[in-house]
């Protein structure tokens, strides 16, 4: 079993149904998985779409740092001018997923877009269960 963090990304305006399609669309990629958390950057943590995604999984929200994000960007194989831009990092849900897996996690899946392309998520293996 993969224990994983699903690192998320979104804009403000990004409902409920943005974020859950962009996670089951990560989830897709990964038939055998045990989610351990959302993470996300410290300022999105209340976002009510948010927090509706991860209430209807029951996985907790791990809030991730502007530095922490930062830290693991040399990682993150997607390079978004924007979020480079607005962020310092390359893809925010990217950082977010290997931020929150540790030190030696393995990015599994790379960004991927809800359908209305406001939310993203991805996903990492935490070290710990590296094979």
């Amino acid at each position: 079993m993969n224990r994983l963090i699903i690192g998320v990304g979104f804009q403000k305006h990004a409902s409920s149904d943005s974020v859950a399609d962009a996670i089951d669309t990560v989830l897709q990629a990964l038939p055998d998985h045990d989610v351990t958390a959302i993470a996300v950057p410290t300022d999105k943590a209340r976002s009510p779409a948010l927090l509706a995604a991860a209430g209807e999984r029951g996985w907790p929200v791990m809030t991730i740092s502007a530095a922490s994000l930062r830290a693991v960007d040399a990682q993150v194989v997607t390079r978004s001018t924007v979020s480079i831009a607005q962020r310092g990092v390359g893809s925010v849900c990217e950082a977010a997923a290997l931020a929150g897996a540790g030190s030696g996690a393995q990015l599994v899946v790379p960004r991927v877009f809800s359908a209305d392309r406001r939310a993203t998520a991805a996903a990492a293996r935490c070290q710990e269960f590296l094979p």
